[in-house]
Parts: structure tokens; C-alpha cells; sequence
């Protein structure tokens, strides 16, 4: 879907007055993080999407039965009753979203390797190529493991803001 010459994305942009042969979609640095991007949300649409589904139908229809009668309207409706209910669902939805993008190390590899330019390098990718491709284990460990303090800092700022509520 991301060859230049060949792609149905390119077919598209061909047609849409785009010159041929098209942009290339892993060749450039900004066009890769781009893709990559839109790759792992598409990716991790599905997840979210039904863990969602699976806190809005705990929500009792008698709050929003209560709220309509109080002359509450649709959005009211959303902002006051379905959000603060939704509200740990949605951050436990985002961290494990940050915690997957963190650690995703197949997606980058197969598509770039960490390039174009090192451009699409993530923690994982890099750790990867220093300790396995460049034979330096010890460093690539500790490039892996300077994921550990942000990811724990936000672990640790979500507990906190959810404990709060």
C-alpha cells in the first residue's frame, strides 16, 4: 500500500493531479513517521475502539434518563454523565496506547528499520540495532532501558490523577 509506484494510496493521489510516480511513503523521512503513525493508530483502532464500547455499556441508562428529565440535552448529556464516567476507562485506554507505542518494535522495523535518516528510530528499534547489529549488548540494554523512568513517570501520573478523581 506504501510503494511509491504501485500503491493504491499513489493510484489515488495520481488521479487526483499528484505527478507520477508519486510520493515515497518510506523513502522520506517525513512521509515514514507519517505512515508509521497512521499505521500504528489504525493498528490499535480496534482495542480501543471496543474497550470504549465495553465502559459505555456500563453506564446505567437511569443517569441518562435523570439528566433528560433534568432538561439536560445531548451534549450536556455526554459532558456531565458519560465522560466522568468514561474518564478511567479512557486513561487506561492511553496508557496502555503509550506503554504499546513505547515497546512497538516490529511495525517500525518491517516497515523502515529506523530510517530513512534514523528518522523513525524508537527506543526499541535503536536498542536493537546498537546491541545486535553494532555487537555492543550492554549499551543496547541501556538504551532499552531508558524507557523504564518516563514510562514509570506516567504510569505513576495517571495512578495519582485517577486516585485523585
Amino acid at each position: 500500500m506504501l510503494n511509491p509506484a504501485f500503491s493504491v494510496v499513489n493510484r489515488l493521489l495520481i488521479e487526483l493531479g499528484v505527478p507520477r510516480p508519486g510520493p515515497s511513503w518510506l523513502g522520506n523521512p517525513v512521509f515514514a513517521m507519517f505512515s508509521i503513525i497512521m499505521i500504528n493508530t489504525w493498528r490499535g483502532l480496534p482495542f480501543y475502539g471496543i474497550t470504549l464500547l465495553a465502559g459505555l455499556q456500563t453506564v446505567p441508562p437511569e443517569l441518562y434518563e435523570a439528566a433528560t428529565i433534568d432538561g439536560a440535552g445531548g451534549w450536556q448529556r455526554f459532558r456531565y454523565v458519560t465522560l466522568p464516567l468514561l474518564q478511567p476507562i479512557i486513561l487506561i485506554v492511553t496508557l496502555f496506547s503509550v506503554i504499546f507505542t513505547f515497546a512497538d518494535f516490529q511495525l517500525v522495523y518491517v516497515l523502515t528499520h529506523g530510517g530513512p535518516q534514523n528518522a523513525t528510530h524508537l527506543f526499541a528499534t535503536y536498542a536493537f540495532d546498537i546491541g545486535m547489529g553494532g555487537g555492543q549488548l550492554g549499551l543496547g540494554a541501556s538504551i532499552a532501558l531508558t524507557m523504564l523512568p518516563a514510562l514509570a513517570l506516567l504510569i505513576l501520573a495517571l495512578t495519582l490523577y485517577m486516585r485523585r478523581q
